[in-house]
């Protein structure tokens, strides 16, 4: 972690302020959630080919006390796909009931984009949901019983409600 005074930036200089004393940078940072004892992060617009990243930080077991420094949370790179057929500019995320990312694609152009893609806590990437090319699907979550899966239509301003075998992901393949 690193200290900054002046976090009010009435310049807009705190991300370069903080990236000045070794901050780390993150590129387009969008979708967040907390899951599977870790918080996970997308960045839309990161990696080599720019195709996007999900890192996630699992939390030092005394996170916020002075005993943190001699155990450390660990911050890593999930997933950075090399390939846009897998995962292209995720977006919002959400951790589902049987351990899996859900994420949401912000892409434009290609017929892969938009969709919802699931990410196994291995790094596996799957497709199960695409968008119209022309809308982006965002703010994916589920239902708290588990059986719902939510996402918005952002251009078009719908909310979608989705019901499925979802237990039947959640087995063991």
């Amino acid at each position: 972690w690193i200290d900054l005074d002046e976090v009010e930036s009435p310049n807009d200089d705190l991300r370069l302020r903080a990236y000045e004393k070794g901050a780390a940078r993150f590129a387009r940072g969008e979708g967040m959630w907390y899951g599977n004892d870790a918080v996970y992060f997308a960045c839309t617009s990161g990696g080599q080919k720019k195709l996007g990243q999900i890192f996630r930080y699992v939390p030092s077991p005394v996170e916020g006390t002075p005993e943190e420094e001699n155990q450390p949370g660990k911050l890593e790179l999930f997933i950075e796909p090399n390939d846009g057929k897998l995962v292209t500019n995720c977006d919002n995320l959400t951790v589902s009931p049987w351990g899996d990312l859900i994420v949401c694609e912000d892409g434009a152009d290609d017929a892969y984009t938009n969709s919802l893609v699931g990410v196994t806590p291995k790094g596996e990437v799957y497709r199960f949901g695409q968008g119209h090319a022309a809308v982006e699907l965002a703010g994916c979550t589920f239902s708290p019983d588990g059986s719902t899966l939510f996402f918005n239509v952002q251009e078009r301003g719908w909310t979608m409600a989705v019901t499925g075998p979802w237990q039947e992901r959640a087995k063991p393949s």
